[in-house]
């Protein structure tokens, strides 16, 4: 784990989605994979979120595209 990954694991479970939200509103896929990942490759216990709350994240996304 790089300490750019240690960085995003430790901001605060909203920020992090919220970033991710962000990236999606301004058409940066790119950087949503690699946060995604970073995010789902990582315990929950360290700073992970679950695959579940980014699907939703990302289903919203395609919806408001709709």
């Amino acid at each position: 784990m790089t300490e750019k990954d240690k960085l995003i694991l430790g901001f605060p479970r909203e920020i992090k989605l919220g970033l991710l939200r962000d990236a999606l509103k301004q058409e940066k896929f790119g950087i949503f994979l690699g946060l995604s990942r970073v995010l789902m490759d990582a315990p929950i216990s360290e700073g992970g979120i679950e695959t579940e709350a980014i699907d939703a994240i990302h289903n919203e996304y395609i919806n408001e595209k709709k």
